[in-house]
């Protein structure tokens, strides 16, 4: 009978340690799972923590890249109002058979001189290189997008045209009429561009060269109000707000 009951005391003690064992190894086994978890926790906050200061970075590179745009946007508008300008002086002019002037050939100068939009691109290629989901906000991704990769690129097509049609007519039109082109002073400011003809008394009555002129001033005005103002720099200027906001957000 003692030996029986001894039997079952160590049989209770043993089951006691083993339960103390197990509950120890489950114990330990908890604390190497929070441990990780708590690991992979601070793993993932500092990943996103180095996230979120390249997507404030890129983001300030394209906005300092949109200051600069709008810088040149605004010069070539100033540029382009002066062209125009300078074309109705000049029609107004030969419609009213005006008396040649030595400013004549300062207004078609300045009617003919070219504008470029000098812009850069370097933050988006930088933003792209890296993923575009780099930027979390879905409507300031798309939004970044579509002045980039949509309104710039129409916008430098249409450019283009312009700049080609400005050297059709100082090839074809103004080689027949006038004594040279590219005639600049590069120490004044604005370069005074001149264009002086061969014979003025001539042009008021030359189709060709009025449809021209005509024609010409009427596409630098569709440039300037639908394609510069309406177009590029209301959509750089909203771009830049919307950039100045999520930084702003993401700073907080």
């Amino acid at each position: 009978m003692i030996n029986f009951f001894r039997k079952i005391r160590q049989k209770t003690l043993s089951e006691n340690k083993f339960s103390k064992y197990l509950l120890y190894a489950i114990g330990e086994i908890v604390l190497v799972v929070i441990g990780i978890l708590i690991a992979l926790q601070i793993n993932n906050w500092n990943q996103n923590r180095i996230r979120n200061i390249e997507e404030i970075n890129v983001l300030k590179d394209i906005r300092t890249g949109l200051k600069k745009d709008k810088k040149d946007i605004v010069f070539n508008i100033s540029r382009i109002k002066s062209s125009i300008s300078s074309g109705d002086k000049v029609i107004y002019a030969l419609e009213n058979k005006l008396p040649y002037r030595d400013s004549i050939s300062l207004y078609l100068g300045d009617l003919m001189f070219p504008v470029m939009f000098m812009h850069s691109t370097s933050a988006f290629e930088t933003l792209k290189s890296k993923g575009i989901d780099l930027i979390k906000n879905p409507e300031l991704r798309d939004e970044i997008i579509s002045v980039y990769d949509a309104l710039y690129n129409s916008f430098l097509k249409v450019e283009t045209m312009m700049t080609e049609e400005n050297e059709r007519g100082i090839k074809h039109i103004f080689s027949t009429r006038f004594h040279e082109a590219y005639v600049y002073d590069l120490d004044k400011k604005g370069f005074d561009a001149r264009l002086t003809p061969i014979e003025y008394n001539t042009l008021s009555s030359d189709q060709e060269f009025n449809y021209f002129l005509k024609t010409y001033k009427n596409r630098l005005y569709i440039l300037l109000h639908i394609h510069y103002r309406a177009r590029i720099q209301n959509g750089v200027e909203r771009l830049l707000e919307s950039i100045h906001e999520e930084i702003g957000r993401l700073e907080e």
